[in-house]
């Protein structure tokens, strides 16, 4: 009973380990899950109450940066798959120049 009860819990942690992901979660509270290379877009997660808007922007316009773009617009966010996250694109534009 008691071997049953541990490869239950291995089982369970390891399957909440795969839904979450491997991806690195940022300082700030974030965590980078998608990349479109055509739109020149980046999709984050977090929980809204533990993000820090300031590091997710300075993560996001340095991510365009290194893509030579010097604008972001954020996208509508959306809830995550997960319960309690949340999800948000971000474009890469070129500012307008007069």
């Amino acid at each position: 009973m008691l071997k049953n009860r541990a490869l239950l819990v291995g089982i369970v942690v390891s399957v909440c380990s795969l839904i979450a992901g491997c991806t690195k979660q940022q300082p700030g509270g974030f965590t980078e899950i998608d990349h479109d290379k055509v739109a020149h877009t980046y999709q984050v997660r977090y929980q809204s109450h533990k993000l820090d808007h300031a590091a997710l922007n300075a993560y996001i316009i340095q991510r365009c940066a290194q893509q030579g773009f010097d604008k972001v617009d954020p996208l509508p966010e959306e809830a995550g798959s997960l319960p309690g996250y949340t999800t948000r694109w971000f474009q890469c534009n070129y500012k307008i120049k007069n």
